[in-house]
């Protein structure tokens, strides 16, 4: 075991956040989380739900939040009408820097917990256990339709791709298309978790052909243990730092805040032996050149004077705003 200092998570990234409003119970709102995560110094997060897109609600944050950056982007589910590429469309034009596979409306999500919409720890409102779920291949091995438009997209707006709760034959046949359709950024979601259980030969696969494995505090927390600790720093430690990510995928009620879930998560990878300057890039570096953020605002604006609309060509221009003045 290391014994040394504290990992510095000022500057860091968490880009699993779940948070209300959404169909299973969360311990706290956008503006919540976000406000906690820019109390620990969090650089940035990215907002995710079930049932819809959230670049609005990161927008919205934001404007509420200053001193931290907060993106969104859509999950591929029913309530946005499963493999949609329209709806993507839209969701990366209004800024979404992620698009996530079907989650638990997946098939392989709904033949691991019985049905869609639940888990064995929480489930949502809205669960179908007739619901055979989302198959994004064929029994051909051919992409459903509307999945090389999906792709093709994510490709043209430099997004993240994430697979999310597929099947492990999904899962392959995903990152393999995805990258004959020129997807440069693929995320290979919380690989030891029940869904997708993978085995690390195959994250290895996976990862060589240029995926990033994206490892979740959630998956190892007491309620949902799904994995230990050490497979988790082994997977690290075989796969190199330069390839990982480490996110918090934390919001329930069970769970700590999002921000302080991501810390204890760097921290116990340090502490169970992977470097210090390798936990921070895995919290900091990787995520970053990801989502390829702007520099952060030089000064916050108050709540009160902040306003700003686009102009017919789509340019941020100012508009005044209460207390006098514009706003840019």
């Amino acid at each position: 075991m290391t014994i040394g200092p504290f990992i510095n998570i000022e500057g860091a990234v968490d880009v699993h956040v779940h948070s209300e409003p959404d169909l299973f119970p969360r311990i706290a709102d956008d503006v919540g989380v976000a406000r906690h995560a820019a109390s620990l110094g969090l650089r940035a997060l990215s907002l995710k739900c079930h049932s819809e897109r959230t670049t609005s609600r990161a927008y919205m944050t934001m404007q509420q939040v200053p001193g931290i950056q907060v993106v969104g982007g859509i999950v591929l589910n029913r309530a946005v009408g499963a493999i949609n590429p329209a709806a993507v469309e839209a969701a990366l034009q209004l800024g979404g820097r992620h698009v996530w596979m079907p989650t638990v409306d997946a098939a392989n999500h709904a033949r691991t917990f019985g049905s869609t919409g639940v888990y064995d720890k929480q489930a949502s409102t809205v669960t179908k256990a007739a619901d055979a779920g989302i198959e994004v291949f064929d029994e051909a091995g051919k992409p459903i339709e509307g999945l090389i438009d999906v792709l093709d997209l994510t490709a043209q707006y430099s997004a993240i791709l994430s697979t999310c709760h597929l099947s492990v034959p999904e899962i392959k046949l995903l990152v393999s298309t995805a990258r004959e359709r020129g997807v440069e950024k693929i995320m290979i979601t919380h690989p030891f978790f029940k869904v997708p259980a993978l085995d690390l030969d195959t994250l290895k696969q996976l990862v060589d052909q240029g995926a990033y494995a994206e490892f979740g505090y959630c998956t190892v927390s007491p309620m949902w243990n799904h994995a230990p600790l050490t497979r988790v720093v082994e997977a690290i430690s075989a796969l190199g730092p330069e390839r990982c990510i480490l996110m918090s995928d934390a919001g329930q009620r069970h769970n700590p805040m999002p921000a302080e879930c991501l810390r204890v998560f760097a921290q116990s990878v340090y502490e169970s032996g992977i470097s210090e300057e390798g936990v921070e890039r895995m919290i900091k570096g990787n995520p970053l050149d990801l989502l390829e953020l702007l520099p952060p605002p030089a000064r916050a604006v108050p709540l009160e004077r902040a306003g700003a609309a686009l102009d017919g060509d789509g340019d941020r221009r100012a508009v005044p705003v209460a207390g006098g003045g514009e706003a840019s």
